[in-house]
């Protein structure tokens, strides 16, 4: 999965908690601490309710189309 304007530790609790406390860090990509953790929620949430729950999911299924600069819900 690509994502822009993301990095290599962009999808974990740094970012937020970071973005919590006011530290950001210049040289990091410009996905912000809040959007990186709305990403990591969606996507965690459908894998959960597509592989336990038995639902099916549209957001596991392949890339989706952008309509903004992330490209996701």
């Amino acid at each position: 999965m690509t994502v822009a304007d993301s990095g290599h530790f962009t999808f974990i609790n740094l970012p937020i908690l970071g973005g919590q406390a006011g530290i950001t860090d210049p040289t990091a990509p410009p996905l912000s601490g809040k959007r990186s953790g709305e990403i990591t929620a969606a996507y965690v949430g459908a894998f959960f309710d597509q592989h336990l729950h038995g639902q099916h999911e549209p957001l596991l299924e392949g890339p989706v189309p952008c309509q903004s600069r992330s490209c996701l819900p």
